[in-house]
This record gives structure tokens, C-alpha cells and sequence, in this order.
């Protein structure tokens, strides 16, 4: 039986995003979104407890694909037909406008508000999250944000609706050839062949893939589709689950929840995931849906009805949208990665006042417009125009804010001239919990060696590593690493981009380089302190009786300065009775050219040759180590990934895997050569 074109409305006009034979309102469902928002949003702001909220993410998912085949599935049944161009009308008045208006909104602010260079990356992200390409964007760039040592960007969260949107670009069309073909069998018993397939391979998938590249796994729309089918799946079973017993059907419910905050309070970023535990909050999701198709009296819909939750799942897309941009932009433009809690709550609160206007003023008129959903190719012309305002004003702030030219996790200029931040306790965890399950670390040494780290970012994004590894050979890593300043480099010569001297800050590398180093000292005498610092490569200024003075990098006295400040550094460590390990520099991966020689592989090479020099002149204290034999063994060119491993996501620094794969390479070689020496 057909149910009539006015059933699949709601009285708001908006579409049921149910099955035939369903409730055309799901209270479950929309109480469920707000369950999903409550989550992320309070785990972005650091509330205590709730350590895997970022599962919520995932709930939506599902919550998504139940709703899209709901909708397909409504329209087949009352017109006999699949409409694309009503398919792409409704999801372009759904999602498209409030997405635009928060792009612009976070990349205007962060031009007030943030650094030129800040601004002008924020600027680039939001071009690829205008074309609802985000997730690829930030998993080239290596951008987890679970593991991230540096702040992400403010438009990190359009990873999710990047994928989404994705799925969504073959998911209408697969279903309409899929309702036309092989008819002997009904709609739903071939959907549920199609989507039973997407379950099992993208779950598998997410399983293999995230073992060998996280942050691959994490933002690809391949590992999350199943999440999405199951959500459809339940939606072509909701025929059948309807009959199912109220005890059952309670039972399912609360057991949905019950997974869903299991995941939310005891998983951390340290949990690998999406992996296979994405499944915990996936199938719980589910679950909820499903039982609340039998609409059991005494099921977690009794909670999720509920007016407040009602009324937060309504503004859930916008207060989602929001909510991230705030807290990120605030914590950044004080300069931090993040702020206290209470703090995260004021911005949490104007979220909401922003989404409540969003959903009132955007969002909901244009969703109803009957103008709009009477003449489809407007709604779909209105999304165009809307997408390509947001790329115009992203693309223009891009070039007028320096942007673009730094993405890279040691150049965040937020941190510029400051000291590495620390990595977590969870973070080493991880890595060290990787560690351990990939080789049988050495028994524990009884002796107990000191290490200084000093450099650029580079020894900033080594440290997780070699913290995750030091305590397996008796070592402590001490950090003395300054965030964009050479060790000995100190000022660099101008750089100008858009008028903007983009080295300004470096004037003062010199002191704040030797400050942190003096003090790492003052609190201990280290046994071996690592060299890493990429900034000696290049030009630099000195002050000279005629004012500042450029030294033009390969001229005869800029090397000349360049050793002799090396060198005068190195006797500081060594008279601690340090042993000095200078690690030479692999050069750059080109991400746009990975199999073609960098312009810089001479910067690096003479680099390394002034290195070899130098630690030549103190034979018992001071060794060198080939950091390119371990990570560019085939470069130059360098390659992007290494043993399966994506080692320099932003082609210098190191991700957290890779400083895991150097750390547990370095180490040993390091404490062989202190032994022989001692």
C-alpha cells in the first residue's frame, strides 16, 4: 500500500526523514541528536569526564543515514519515482546556508582576531571546507586532532559534513539504480543485501586501515560509510522492528544509550581509533533507533522526549557548526592551544545563542521555503551560489593574510618563539602502548641517563617518541626546544610576503634559544643532549658596526659564523659532560611532488656537511647521526610514506607515529655510542 504525497510532510512542512509504516516523527531520534551535540560539544571544551565525546560525532552518522533512506525510501513509496534533483534541493537547503555563514563568520574572525599566517591558513581550510572536501585536506595534512601536538583549525570540524556530503553525492544515485533493477526482489530486500555489503567492507576497512594510518582512517568517508549504512539499514528493517516485543525493544534501547556512554566517559584520545571500538557508540546509535521503532513504554525515548533535549536536537546542525570555530579561535588568539573550562563554557553559551539565531533566522526558513522546494533547480542554483561565496571570500582572505604559506605543525605561529609544549601523559601512553605491541621492548636499564632535547620544531614533534621509548632504556627526555628558533641560527633575513615580514618574529631566537637551554641546564646535568635544528640552513642577520648586516647562506662568512656559534654552543653542553648528538637533516618531502628533488636539498646537504665538521673537531664528545637513513632511505627525493608509515605529514615535522619510529631507531644507536665513549 502507497501512502499519499501529503504523508510524507510533516506539519512543519519539512519532510519525514522515516521509512513507510514508521512514526513520520521520531522523538527518539531528535532527542538522540542532542544526546550526540551534548557530547562533542563538551568534550571540545575539556569538560571533566567526558574523554571520548567526540563519539558523538559518529551518532550522527547514523541518526543521517536512517534519515536519508527514511526520506528516499517515503518518496519512492508515495510517487513512484527517486527525484536526484529533489535529493541535492533538499540536502542544499538543509545544509549548505548555515555551513556558509559560519565558514565566512570564522574566516573574517580569524582575521581580526589571529596572526596573519593563523588567519591565512585558517583562510585555505576554508576553501576545502566550502567544496565539502575538509576531511582530505586535513588528513594530507596530517591534522588528527586525537593526537595533534599543535591547535587545530577553526574549521576542523567540517571533516564530518565533508564526509557526509560525500557519501551522500553516490548514496541517491546507487539507490535508484538499485530500485530498478532485479525487481523480482522488493526495494527493501535489495537494500538490504547493498547496505549489509557497505557494512562489512567500510567496518573492515576502518579496522585495516586505521593499524597503518590513523589519520588517514579517521577522516576518510570509506572508513565512516558504514556508519552511515547501518543507519540506513535500520531504516529498511523499520518495517519489521516495529513488531518487535516492548521488552526487547527497551531492552535494545537502553543497552544503545548504555554503549553510547560507555564509549563518551571511557575512551580518551590515546584510543585507537576509529579501529574496530567505533563500533561501541555506532551500534548503540543504532540500536536506540531500532528499538524506538517498537515505540516500547518504558524505552530510552521516555528520557529523550523530553522538552530540553527536544529542543537542543533542533539546533544541534547549528549549535555543531558553531561551536568549534569559538572555542578554537578564543583559546588561539590568547595564544594558547586551549582554555580552562570555565572559560570553554562562556564561549559554549554564545554558541548557543549564535545556533538559536542560525536555526531561527537560517536555517529553518530557508529549509521550509516553499519557493525553493516548489522549483528544485533553485534550491540547487541557491547552493551553488551560496558555496562559491564562501570559496570567493575564503580564497580572498587567503592572499590578503599571507595565507596558506605555513600549514605545518612547527611554524603554528600562535606558539612562534615559544617553548615546545609538552606532549600529554595520554599521548606518550599511546605511543608507548603502540610500542610495546609492536616489538618486545629491552628490559628496563638500571642506569638512568639524562637527555636534553634543544632545536626547532623538529625536536619539538620528536619529542612523543622519545618519551614513549626513554623509559624502556633508563632514559628521562628533558625538553629545551623553542617552537620556530634555530638553536644558534637567531635572527633569519627578512622574508616578505603580501608586505609582511614573515621572520620578524625570529629577532629574538637568539636569547629565548639559549634561555630555555641555560635552564634546562640549571636543573640538571644531562648525559646527552640531542641536536635538531633546521633554521642554521638559512640566510641570517648579524649586527655589525654599519647596523644589521644579511649573511646570504653558503657564502663564505655566513658559514663561518654559522660553526663558530655551533661550536660555542656545543662546548656549553659538553663542559656538563654531555655527549652531543648532532642528527643530521633529512631533506623536505615535496607533498605536491613526492617523487622530484626539493629546491632545498643543498640548503640541507651543506647543512649537514657543516654538522660532520663541526662534531669532527670534538671526536669524544660530539657524534652525528643520519636521521635520512632512517626516514628518506631512497632520497633524495624523500618519500611521503615509509614502511607503510606516514613519517612527516606536513613534510618536515614529525607525526606522532613517525617520531614513535625514529625514537625507537635513535635511542639504541644513541646509548651505544655513550657506552663506547664512557
Amino acid at each position: 500500500m502507497k501512502t499519499t504525497i501529503e504523508d510524507r510532510f510533516l506539519p512543519s512542512g519539512n519532510e519525514a526523514g522515516t521509512a513507510p509504516g514508521d512514526r513520520t516523527f521520531r522523538p527518539d531520534v531528535q532527542g538522540l541528536r542532542a544526546v550526540a551535540i551534548l557530547l562533542v560539544v563538551l568534550f571540545h571544551a575539556g569538560f571533566p569526564g567526558v574523554s571520548g565525546g567526540y563519539v558523538g560525532v559518529d551518532v550522527f552518522f547514523v541518526i543521517s543515514g536512517f534519515v536519508i533512506t527514511g526520506v528516499l525510501l517515503r518518496e519512492r513509496a508515495s510517487t513512484g519515482s527517486t527525484s536526484i534533483l529533489a535529493f541535492y534541493g533538499r540536502r542544499a537547503r538543509r545544509i549548505i546556508p548555515a555551513a556558509t555563514l559560519v565558514i565566512i563568520a570564522t574566516v573574517l574572525a580569524a582575521h581580526l582576531f589571529l596572526d596573519p599566517l593563523s588567519a591565512g591558513q585558517t583562510a585555505v581550510d576554508g576553501q576545502w571546507a566550502s567544496v565539502f572536501l575538509a576531511n582530505f585536506h586535513f588528513a594530507a595534512t596530517g591534522s588528527n586532532y586525537l593526537a595533534s601536538l599543535m591547535p587545530p583549525s577553526p574549521l576542523q570540524n567540517y571533516w564530518s559534513l565533508a564526509v557526509e556530503e560525500q557519501f551522500y553525492i553516490v548514496y541517491p544515485t546507487i539507490f535508484l539504480i538499485v530500485a530498478v533493477v532485479f525487481t523480482r526482489q522488493s526495494l527493501r530486500a535489495r537494500l538490504r543485501v547493498l547496505l549489509g555489503f557497505i557494512v562489512l567492507a567500510s567496518y573492515v576497512l576502518s579496522i585495516v586501515l586505521t593499524s597503518t594510518n590513523p589519520s588517514g582512517a579517521f577522516f576518510s568517508p570509506l572508513t565512516r560509510a558504514w556508519e552511515l549504512a547501518l543507519g540506513g539499514l535500520v531504516a529498511v528493517y523499520s518495517d519489521r522492528l516495529r513488531r518487535l516485543g516492548p521488552s526487547v525493544a527497551a531492552v535494545a534501547s537502553w543497552l544503545g544509550l548504555g554503549g553510547i556512554l560507555v564509549a563518551a566517559f571511557v575512551f580518551t584520545s590515546a584510543t585507537t581509533y576509529p579501529g574496530s571500538l567505533v563500533a561501541l557508540p555506532v551500534i548503540g546509535a543504532a540500536l536506540i533507533v531500532a528499538g524506538g521503532a517498537a515505540q516500547p513504554k518504558w524505552g530510552v525515548e521516555t528520557v529523550l522526549r523530553q522538552r530540553p533535549l527536544q529542543w537542543l536536537g533542533l539546533i544541534s546542525y547549528s549549535l555543531y557548526l558553531w561551536h568549534w570555530p569559538l572555542l578554537t579561535i578564543a583559546a588561539q588568539s590568547q595564544g594558547k592551544t586551549s582554555l580552562p573550562v570555565g572559560d570553554n563554557m562562556l564561549w559554549v553559551l554564545l554558541a548557543l545563542v549564535l545556533a538559536i539565531g542560525t536555526y531561527l533566522v537560517v536555517e529553518n526558513p530557508i529549509r521550509h521555503s516553499k519557493q525553493l522546494i516548489a522549483r528544485r533547480w533553485m534550491s540547487v542554483a541557491m547552493g551553488g551560489c551560496l558555496v562559491i561565496s564562501a570559496l570567493v571570500v575564503s580564497t580572498f582572505e587567503g592572499r590578503h593574510s599571507n595565507g596558506g604559506l605555513v600549514g605545518t605543525v612547527g611554524a603554528a605561529p600562535a606558539l612562534s618563539g615559544e617553548k615546545c609544549p609538552l606532549p600529554s601523559n595520554v599521548d606518550i601512553a599511546a605511543l608507548r602502548s603502540a610500542y610495546e605491541s609492536q616489538q618486545s621492548p629491552p628490559k628496563q636499564h638500571q642506569q638512568h641517563l639524562r637527555m636534553l632535547v634543544v632545536g626547532d620544531s623538529t625536536a619539538c614533534s620528536l619529542l612523543p617518541g622519545l618519551a614513549a621509548v626513554g623509559p624502556s632504556y633508563g632514559v628521562q627526555v628533558e625538553n629545551a626546544a623553542v617552537i620556530g628558533c634555530g638553536i644558534v641560527s637567531g635572527q633569519i633575513a627578512p622574508f616578505y610576503f603580501y608586505g609582511v615580514d614573515l621572520e620578524k618574529y625570529t629577532k629574538d631566537c637568539q636569547r629565548k634559544a639559549l634561555d630555555t637551554e641555560e635552564s634546562a641546564l640549571r636543573r640538571g646535568r644531562p648525559d646527552i643532549v640531542v641536536w635538531s635544528s633546521n633554521f642554521e640552513k638559512d640566510s641570517i642577520v648579524i649586527n655589525s658596526p654599519a647596523g644589521n648586516r644579511v649573511l646570504l647562506k653558503g657564502t663564505p662568512r655566513w658559514k663561518e659564523t654559522i660553526e663558530q656559534r655551533i661550536e660555542k654552543r656545543i662546548r656549553l653542553f659538553t663542559a656538563e659532560g654531555a655527549t652531543v648528538f648532532l642528527l643530521l637533516q633529512p631533506p623536505s618531502v615535496d607533498l605536491g611532488h613526492p617523487i622530484r628533488p626539493t629546491p632545498s636539498d643543498a640548503d640541507w646537504a651543506r647543512l649537514n656537511t657543516m654538522l660532520r665538521q663541526v662534531a669532527a673537531l670534538y671526536p669524544n664528545r660530539v657524534r652525528v647521526i643520519n636521521l635520512a637513513s632512517r626516514v628518506c632511505p631512497s632520497g633524495p627525493p624523500c618519500p611521503y610514506v615509509v614502511a607503510g608509515l606516514t613519517i612527516r605529514p606536513d613534510n618536515e615535522h614529525y607525526g606522532p607515529a613517525g617520531s614513535l619510529w625514529v625514537a625507537q631507531w635513535l635511542l639504541p644507536r644513541m646509548l651505544t655510542a655513550v657506552r663506547s665513549t664512557s
